[in-house]
């Protein structure tokens, strides 16, 4: 596998992240919604990050699109719901993922929190795909690092449930992708 985010450029930027977030969130009650599996790892480092006085409550769901392979099936399917005693209503949602790609996931999300009585949703990705500036009407209010075509794995991010462990995000090599030359996510 190719690096193409270091481990400790990665921490740097997780440290400089928190503070355009700040001047956005409301200064109470705001909510972060962590998409599993991908972003766990990412989410626990950035709202760590986050001042206590924000009173940040934090709730999980978990969607797909990918299954196991490297390309998006093109529908998402939502695995977890947010526990329905959290009451979104009218609350700022910080929406924390792996990766903008197509824009599927996080337009469908988006219109679901939305649906939960959410007031604004603002999204924060650890990767943008180039090119994924503005896809499905979604665009990434934060954004850690934007990353070519490459598969990318490590830091939370899989391939068919592995590689999740690895300190630093690597691109799979080309014959690990199957078929695909271009991977989408």
């Amino acid at each position: 596998m190719r690096p193409v985010v270091s481990e400790k450029r990665k921490r740097g930027r997780a440290q400089d992240l928190p503070a355009p977030l700040r001047l956005l969130l409301p200064r109470e009650r705001p909510v972060a919604v962590v998409v599993l599996q991908g972003a766990f790892v990412f989410a626990a480092d950035l709202v760590r990050r986050l001042p206590a006085r924000l009173g940040l409550e934090i709730g999980f769901l978990r969607a797909e699109s990918y299954g196991s392979g490297t390309q998006s099936k093109g529908r998402v399917v939502l695995l977890q719901d947010l526990d329905p005693a959290l009451d979104l209503r009218g609350r700022t949602i910080l929406l924390i993922d792996d990766i903008l790609d197509t824009g599927l996931t996080l337009r469908y999300l988006v219109k679901h929190l939305k649906a939960r009585g959410a007031g604004r949703v603002r999204i924060c990705v650890l990767l943008r795909r180039r090119g994924a500036i503005r896809r499905q009407g979604i665009r990434a209010d934060f954004c850690g690092f934007d990353i070519g075509p490459e598969f990318v794995v490590g830091f939370g991010l899989d391939h068919a449930g592995r590689h999740r462990n690895l300190p630093d995000l690597a691109a799979l090599p080309p014959v690990k992708r199957g078929r695909s030359k271009r991977a989408a996510r």
